[in-house]
Formats: C-alpha cells, structure tokens, sequence
C-alpha cells in the first residue's frame, strides 16, 4: 500500500487525497481479524522468523534474479524494457505528477516504481537504479513467506518452484502447438518482461491465497490490484470475491456488516480515481471481445500444457477448496476473452492471479505429498517454463558478448542452432543504449510506444488530479 499513498500525495489535489488517505487508513487500522472457525485456506502452521540463514539465501537469489532480468539497467534487457526505463528516468528526473512540454501527463502503471524513485529523487538515478531491483525482490521474498505460510512449511524448495513455474513451454512446442494463442505466463517471464505489474499481484494474491487478510482489508487490497495491474484486476476479480465470501462465511456470529462500510467506502473512491487515470490514456481503443476457445485437440492440449497439468497433481486434496475450484474455473473460461496489444494482454495479465494461487496450491501439494514431489520436479524441468528468459540472462556479461562477437565472424548464422541465433539476435539489442538516444524520456516521436502512455487532462482528470501552474491552459 506504500506506493498507493505515494500516489495519492503526490499525483491528487490536497481536498482529494487527504480525506482519502484519513479515510483508508482508518479502514486498514481498525480492522482486527476476529479469528473463529479457520478459514477454508489456512493452515495450522506456527510462525517462523522473517529472517534465517535459508531465507537470505533467497532473498539473494531473488536480488540476482531481478538483476539478471534487466531491472535496474545492469544486465542486457528484453524488449518492454523500452518503456520500463524511460518510466522510471521520467519519474526520478520530472516533478510529480509528471507533465511532458505539450501538457499531456505521464498516465502508467507506475506504482512499481514509485519508492526506486523516490529515492532516485533524493540521490540520483543511479540509486534509483539500485534501489529497483531490491524493492521487486523484496516483493519476491514476501510472496515465498506468504507461500510457505499456505503450505505450512518453510523451504527453498518453494522458491525453485516458483521460478519453475508457468506454461510448459517445452511440451508446447514439441508438440507443435501455438503459443499465440495461449500462453499463461511464469514467473520467471512475468519478472523479465513485466516485473512493475506482475510482483505486486503475485504478492496479493499469495497473501490472498493464505487467508490471512482481514476481511475488510480485501475491498482496498482489490483496488491496489487494479492500480497495479488492471487487467490484473479483471482476472483476479472472482478470486477476491471467492476468498471475501468463504472468510464472511467463516465469521463468528454477533459481527456487524457495518464494519465493512469504511473499507467499502476507501475502495470504491479510490477505484473511480484509478478509474478516471486510466481513461485518460492516449493509447487507441484496443480491440476487445469474446473469441471461440475448445474447438479443436490444439486448444485442448493448450490449456493442458499452460496450466491444467498443474492442477491434476493437487486435485486430491484442494478439490473441495472454493479457492482452488474458482482459480481452476477462471483459468478455463480467461481464452474465450481477449484485450489485443501486441498479444493477448487480458491472457498475460490477466492470468497472473490465477497462476499464483495454482502455484500456493502446487507449493502446499509439495509439502504434504512426498510421493510427488518427483513427478512435479520432472514436469517443471521437462516443460523449462522459463526457457524464453536464458538468452538474456546468457547476454548479460561483457566477456561473453566480446566472445559471441568473435563467434560472429567465423560462425555465419545459417550454421548455428535456434538457441545460438536467439542468443545473438538478443546480444546486440541492449535497450538502455536505445533509451539515451531519446534523451531519457518515453515521450519521444521515437519512441515504440509514444504517445501511448500519456494522456491529456480534461476537466474530470484535473478536478482529481494535480496540475502544474506552468502546464494549465
């Protein structure tokens, strides 16, 4: 929620955000869990330290997985990184909310980058480029706490797992299947290309999946969720609406729907803030709609290998569980809805909520069924969810880029392998180096997606949101 306070302070005019601050932090501070029968998803585990020797260990290996997935501009970088860069230089260099010479305003999900920031505000770029990817490992590490929780067992084990974890790309393509699509995202593909959306989602959502939030802490947290991530929001809306039910159910008798008025009433003003932001975009309409999915065995074995194989191995025992059955039945309904940018964004998006709670279940089958562990680790290792992600991370040092350069001259590509012309085609594409040459701004002619994420404000907009002096008409 510290991003969301930043963004309200310091993006909505004084009258707006200040009884909306009052307002939800009221709701997230009188709230006390009252704790009678156990909730459907949680387990008898006792509380473990936040910090040992083990669990540094993965908070270090999370450190290196952001590194090595271009966060912070030390290591070579997908393509979206284009835009990840330019947001953050904007927020560290321009005055919030930032505003671009012609008057239209930076409109993005920018809450990820909010606290790097602000530190780089206070001393340089380089700390916010620092600060970066410790403040999406971090987001990282709690995830692997809250999995742990659910599964009534602290171990790294659920670490490797989660970055294990997703689509079966290896079986999608020995098969001879369209990834196009449908193709659920990992977490490992969602840290490279879109770690700002997908770290905090996967967070909530693993805390979600727990049971342990407070019930009138749901409505806000579903908010945060649609300021991160919108369409993360869409997906994710039935899981919220699942657990909100199952923990109102588990309610012991006397307890007043009244208390749910104040986190209610935070959720639905701040959603129709965040809802007016986002409207504001210049970005075209895209196309959106309701396409056939199951018509054929290609479909059939897509789903299978995106995610359905997942939850063969923890139907046994989750199977009467609300959330799991709900999280099963929103993945099979997500391919008959798409959002088009360049790929279906509602499925990668949108699939993130239900990819981690399959995930909290996976993680909990692990812990209690030591007759499956082999078989879970075959498949992850067979299917290599993240095998997109190895070319960036092979590109990522100078001594290797010098020797593919001396490969170049004396290995044409036509006798390399696939792996061999990826890794190349990747090590001459640095998007940092791209990024100076627009002067550190993605509001540039140049730029891949200009002017897509600004907006211009219109009456509605300015009456929430601040506007500069120098930018008003």
């Amino acid at each position: 929620m510290l991003p969301v306070f930043l963004f309200m302070t310091s993006w909505m005019n004084w009258y707006i955000s200040l009884p909306l601050i009052i307002l939800t932090s009221y709701a997230l501070g009188r709230t006390r869990q009252t704790r009678g029968t156990p909730q459907p998803t949680e387990t008898n585990s006792h509380p473990f330290p936040l910090f040992t020797w083990s669990s540094l260990t993965v908070l270090a290996g999370f450190i290196l997985l952001m590194i090595l997935s271009g966060w912070g501009e030390w290591c070579n970088q997908h393509p979206d990184h284009i835009v990840r860069n330019a947001c953050l230089r904007e927020l560290v260099a321009s005055p919030w909310p930032v505003m671009f010479p012609d008057g239209d305003t930076l409109i993005y999900n920018i809450g990820f980058w909010l606290v790097p920031a602000l530190a780089g505000k206070t001393a340089g770029l380089d700390a916010a480029r620092f600060v970066l990817p410790l403040w999406g490992a971090w987001g990282l590490y709690l995830s692997w706490l809250w999995l742990c929780v659910f599964s009534g067992r602290r171990s790294i084990s659920a670490a490797l797992l989660m970055i294990l974890f997703g689509s079966l790309l290896n079986l999608t393509f020995w098969l001879e299947l369209n990834p196009i699509r449908l193709h659920y995202f990992g977490i490992t593909e969602q840290i490279m290309c879109s770690a700002n959306a997908s770290v905090p989602v996967i967070l909530m959502f693993t805390c979600l999946a727990s049971g342990r939030i407070p019930l009138p802490w749901l409505p806000i947290l579903f908010t945060a969720v649609a300021f991160y991530s919108p369409l993360a929001a869409l997906g994710g809306l039935p899981l919220f609406l699942c657990q909100g039910i199952m923990q109102w159910k588990a309610q012991p008798a006397g307890n007043s729907p009244a208390r749910l008025l104040p986190s209610l009433a935070a959720a639905a003003i701040l959603g129709l803030c965040f809802l007016l932001y986002y409207a504001h975009v210049n970005a075209p309409s895209s196309q959106a709609g309701i396409r056939m999915f199951y018509t054929d065995m290609q479909d059939i074995l897509l789903i299978a290998t995106s995610f359905l194989i997942y939850a063969a191995f923890c139907w046994r025992d989750a199977r009467r569980n609300p959330l799991f059955t709900t999280a099963l039945a929103t993945g099979l309904l997500l391919p008959f809805f798409y959002v088009f940018g360049d790929v279906n964004d509602l499925l990668c998006k949108g699939s993130v909520p239900v990819m981690t709670c399959l995930l909290a279940f996976l993680v909990r089958t692990w812990s209690q069924r030591p007759g499956l562990r082999k078989w879970i680790a075959f498949l992850l290792i067979l299917g290599m969810a993240p095998r997109f992600n190895l070319p960036y991370y092979c590109c990522s040092t100078d001594i290797l880029l010098n020797k593919l350069q001396q490969q170049e001259r004396t290995c044409p590509p036509e006798q390399r392998s696939w792996f061999g012309n990826k890794i190349h085609r990747i090590a001459y594409a640095p998007q940092a180096q791209i990024q100076t040459a627009w002067g550190n701004t993605m509001h540039h002619p140049g730029h891949r997606w200009y002017p897509y994420y600004s907006g211009t404000p219109g009456p509605a907009y300015r009456l929430i949101y601040r506007i500069p002096p120098t930018c008003r008409p």
